[in-house]
C-alpha cells in the first residue's frame, strides 16, 4: 500500500487551497499510481481532506479496514476514512467485489462512511449498480477534479463536514 504525504511547505509552495472544515481522512482505492498520487493532490488542493490513504486494489483496501480493527492495531490513529474513492476496474479485487466485502464485514462498524465510484466506466450497467447501494454517494467521472470534489462538499451526505 502506497501512501503519500505532502508536507505544509509542499502544499504552500503549489498554491493549494487549505479549508478549515474538511474531512480528516479519505481513502482512495485505484490500481494505477499516477491517479492515486493526483487524486491525493486534488483532495489537499480542494481542502477536502487532511489525510489521504491509499491502496492498490480492493484486496488492499479491506487489508486497511482488517488492519484497522485487528487486535494487534497499536497505532494511536485508529480513524476510518470518512470517504472511500473506489476505482471499479483493477486487477485482484476490483471495485465491485470490494463494496461486497466492505458491506459484509464492515458497513456495521462504519455506517458513516460513504463510497464514491470514480471511474472511466461508460458501461450505463456501472451506473445503474451503483445506484443500488445505499452507501455510494456518487459517481465521478476520472479523473478526480476540484471542481468534482466542491460538487460533493455540496452532497446532502456530505456537506455538514464542510460548514
Amino acid at each position: 500500500m502506497l501512501k503519500v504525504r505532502l508536507t505544509k511547505e509542499l502544499l504552500s509552495s503549489l498554491d493549494l487551497k487549505i479549508n478549515a472544515v474538511m474531512l480528516d481522512k479519505v481513502l482512495c482505492i485505484d490500481d494505477d499510481q499516477i491517479t492515486l498520487v493526483i487524486c491525493d493532490m486534488v483532495i489537499k488542493k480542494a481542502g477536502f481532506a487532511k489525510e489521504v490513504i491509499t491502496a492498490n486494489n480492493g484486496k488492499e483496501g479491506i487489508a486497511w479496514f482488517s488492519e484497522l480493527f485487528s487486535k494487534n492495531n497499536t497505532s494511536a490513529d485508529k480513524n476510518p476514512p470518512q470517504v472511500i474513492f473506489l476505482d471499479l476496474n483493477m486487477p485482484i479485487m476490483n471495485g465491485w467485489d470490494f463494496l461486497e466485502d466492505y458491506l459484509m464485514k464492515y458497513y456495521d462498524r462504519l455506517p458513516g462512511t460513504k463510497v464514491v465510484i470514480v471511474s472511466s466506466t461508460v458501461n450505463p450497467e456501472d451506473f445503474s449498480r451503483a445506484n443500488r447501494y445505499d452507501i455510494v454517494i456518487d459517481f465521478i467521472n476520472k479523473p478526480l477534479t476540484t471542481e468534482g470534489l466542491e460538487g460533493l462538499m455540496e452532497n446532502q451526505h456530505l456537506n455538514s463536514f464542510f460548514q
